[in-house]
C-alpha cells in the first residue's frame, strides 16, 4: 500500500525562526499527544518505528523508517516563503506491507495526522510568542 501525506501551515515569522523551532523537537512536539521520538544515536525511536535523520535537498529536516521492514518510507519539513509569512510544510511518501497496511490505516496513519496538526499548532504558537 502506497502513503503519501501532506500537512502544511502558513505561519508569521520568517523561514530561519520557523527552521529553529523544527530542529528542536522537544520545543513543539506534542506531547499529549504521543511521546517525542527519542534520540538514539544517529537514529530515533518512534514508537511502532525506528527513523535515520538525513539530508534531503529543500528539506530543513528529513527522516527515513528504517525499522520494521514493513513499513518504508521518508518524511521531511520544508518551508516555503510567503507574502510576510512561511508556509511549513510536512510529506510523508513510503509503503505499508503486510500487517503494517492495517497498523497504518488504523493507527499509525491517524495518530500521525493529530500529531502533525499539534505540532503545527505548537510551532504557530512559539513563532507568535517569540518563543
Amino acid at each position: 500500500m502506497k502513503i503519501r501525506k501532506r500537512h502544511e501551515r502558513s505561519i508569521a515569522a520568517p523561514p530561519e525562526r520557523i527552521a529553529a523551532l523544527i530542529a528542536d523537537f522537544d520545543r513543539v512536539w506534542p506531547a499529549q499527544v504521543a511521546p517525542a521520538p527519542r534520540r538514539q544515536g544517529h537514529r530515533y525511536d518512534a514508537g511502532l518505528m525506528l527513523w535515520e535523520e538525513f539530508d534531503r535537498p529543500g528539506a530543513v529536516r528529513a527522516f527515513r523508517v528504517v525499522s520494521p521492514d514493513e513499513l518504508q518510507g521518508e518524511h521531511w519539513f520544508e518551508l516555503e516563503p510567503a507574502e510576510g509569512a512561511t508556509v511549513l510544510r510536512h510529506t510523508i511518501e513510503g509503503r505499508a506491507a503486510g500487517k503494517y497496511e492495517a497498523i497504518w490505516r488504523e493507527r499509525i496513519g491517524p495518530l500521525h495526522d493529530r500529531i502533525l496538526e499539534a505540532l503545527l499548532d505548537n510551532v504557530e504558537a512559539a513563532a507568535a510568542s517569540g518563543d
